[in-house]
């Protein structure tokens, strides 16, 4: 007999994560290379005013390519590549478990020209959510057992040993967040007010499940 059992929990967040592109172009790659790394230093600057660590920033992946566009030809009637400059690709992240600082770094961010913000992750850290996964293991298990006692109570089995046990999956909640970045292109008035952005945190539910081979028999009966 196989059943499955599950066990869920709750972590709070212990750190921040937030990660922003900036793309510069220009007609040479020098040019280009320079634009970005002037708009990657006003910001960083700024940040580190605001009570950011240098250790809290880092950036990734910078890339230089030729850059072209497809432009229509009405003569041809076709589209043609035409070459448009030197992009310069470019990430900052940043990594704190001051989750206060958050919406104050994409709003420096956001002011110094750097507008894309490509991921924003509240999380607990992995030794947190390994201990609780280690936990839920045991629940889960518990879990298992009791359904399996549930199904065979009517027609007068038990559970003899159990065969083998294995970790079906595991998964941790999506983070959720809700960022007045979002808010000041449809709501102008906030963006006037210049308010500073807020980020609100969730509790991150992590979930263990796993599949119980259980060995069963008729339940004995005593006789007097």
């Amino acid at each position: 007999m196989r059943v499955s059992g599950v066990a869920s929990g709750y972590l709070s967040s212990e750190q921040v994560i937030i990660e922003f592109e900036i793309e510069s172009l220009s007609d040479s790659a020098g040019t280009s290379l320079l634009q970005n790394n002037h708009k990657i230093s006003k910001a960083i600057n700024e940040m580190k005013k605001a009570g950011v660590e240098e250790s809290e920033l880092s950036t990734q992946d910078m890339k230089i390519y030729p850059s072209y566009r497809q432009d229509y030809d009405d003569n041809t009637k076709s589209y043609k590549s035409t070459f448009e400059g030197y992009k310069v690709e470019n990430r900052l992240i940043f990594v704190s478990k001051k989750l206060d600082l958050a919406g104050k770094v994409i709003d420096i961010a956001v002011s110094n020209g750097i507008d894309k913000i490509t991921s924003v992750q509240f999380a607990p850290t992995q030794t947190k959510i390994k201990e609780l996964k280690d936990s839920l293991i045991s629940q889960a298990v518990e879990d298992a057992v009791k359904r399996a006692n549930l199904a065979l109570q009517p027609i007068n089995y038990e559970i003899k040993s159990v065969k083998s046990i294995n970790i079906e999956n595991e998964s941790s909640g999506r983070n959720q967040l809700y960022s007045k970045v979002q808010f000041l292109y449809s709501s102008p008035s906030l963006h006037e007010q210049n308010d500073e952005t807020k980020l609100f945190d969730n509790l991150k539910k992590i979930s263990v499940q796993v599949n119980v081979s259980f060995i069963i028999g008729r339940k004995q009966t005593t006789s007097n």
